[in-house]
């Protein structure tokens, strides 16, 4: 084969793994969000307003990307028709990481939603609430760090971009909004709200 018809056969590859991993990150998406706010619908979870339903959404987004990670390494072979990266033995080299990464995601998805689910509006306790979420932060930031030792220079040197880009953008939403606010041109960013 001649460099050219290569090249198209490798864009035609990624082409196809890009669209699955879409096409399955957008079902497996829709579905636990669908699967969450029929469960909200209930009752079962409380109350809820907008911004609990909000947070409780972003957790459950947490929740599925973590496992989708967490089985492409259990299941490299899998994981790498649908994870970004460029074959199984990727991640089986990142399997400690990734694993971690995994883990991180899951305190952090699962602390959103038991914020959302705190009482005055949801069915936890405030005092069970804070406690679950410090004990899952704890968890969230040991993952981290753990990740974060084994990981090469390459792997820091992105982490740091996207953790200043991660700033900046905190500050420029979080900055304009709050200047929005205190120029009386919306409403000032507030705690999740206590319900409908």
């Amino acid at each position: 084969m001649t460099d050219t018809t290569t090249e198209a056969t490798e864009k035609s590859r990624k082409l196809k793994k890009t669209l699955f991993a879409l096409g399955l990150g957008g079902v497996a998406g829709f579905l636990g969000a669908f699967g969450f706010m029929q469960l909200a619908d209930t009752g079962t979870l409380g109350d809820l307003g907008a911004s609990r339903e909000i947070a409780a959404l972003v957790g459950v987004t947490y929740l599925v990307t973590a496992i989708a990670v967490l089985a492409g390494v259990v299941a490299p072979k899998a994981g790498a028709s649908f994870l970004n990266v460029e074959d199984a033995e990727e991640l089986r080299e990142q399997k400690y990481q990734l694993s971690m990464s995994g883990l991180g995601m899951v305190t952090a998805g699962a602390a959103l939603i038991v914020a959302a689910l705190a009482a005055p509006a949801g069915p936890n306790a405030p005092s069970s609430a804070l406690l679950a979420i410090v004990g899952l932060m704890i968890v969230a930031i040991y993952a981290s760090i753990a990740s974060h030792k084994r990981q090469d220079e390459l792997m820091r040197a992105i982490g740091r971009e996207t953790g200043a880009t991660a700033f900046y953008l905190l500050f420029f939403v979080g900055g304009g909004w709050a200047i929005a606010a205190h120029l009386d041109y919306t409403a000032g960013p507030a705690p999740l709200d206590s319900g409908a």
